[in-house]
């Protein structure tokens, strides 16, 4: 029974072995024994935890001892500093990624403008003073181009930064309900 007990209030051996008046080890014993009993440990008090999570007291006066206990206490509201806090740091992280975003856009279209340009570039018919050099040299143009089109600035990655303005958008409103007018 202790190990259903620590899971439901989130326990550990050594705060229930307290609680109990007994060693952590007995705690572990009795766990590994599934559930038989706790030699030396106050019944007392393992009775009344069990019948609090089960939302009974001990009432002598009724037939069977036990009586429903008293309303639980309130969750505490949530603090509004951890909140307002996060709010800040998500218009902060907004404003980052929305100048991240505009550098992004003119860095791609520096690259959409290089394979846009490859094509003449490869048709120039006139004399080339280094033919092997203007093919690697072309081969570079485009290929620093498609990378980083595909991997750091193109399409995909702007989308990928859109949806986390978009997440960090509905973060921020959802902050701002919570914290409500002020």
């Amino acid at each position: 029974m202790p190990d259903y007990l620590r899971d439901l209030f989130g326990l550990t051996q050594e705060r229930l072995a307290s609680w109990l008046g007994v060693s952590r080890g007995t705690i572990a014993m009795s766990e590994g024994r599934s559930g038989r009993g706790m030699p030396g440990a106050n019944w007392q008090n393992n009775l009344r935890l069990l019948w609090a999570a089960q939302g009974k007291v001990y009432d002598p006066a009724t037939p069977d001892a036990q009586a429903p206990a008293p309303p639980p206490l309130p969750a505490p509201p949530p603090a509004p500093e951890p909140l307002a806090w996060r709010l800040t740091e998500a218009r902060h992280e907004t404003l980052l990624l929305t100048r991240r975003l505009t550098l992004m856009q003119a860095r791609a279209a520096q690259f959409e403008a290089r394979l846009a340009a490859l094509p003449a570039l490869r048709a120039y018919p006139g004399p080339v003073p280094n033919p092997a050099r203007e093919a690697g040299w072309l081969a570079l143009f485009e290929g620093e181009a498609l990378d980083a089109l595909r991997d750091h600035c193109g399409t995909g990655p702007q989308r990928l930064l859109v949806a986390r303005l978009a997440g960090l958008a509905r973060e921020i409103e959802l902050l701002e309900e919570l914290l409500g007018p002020g």
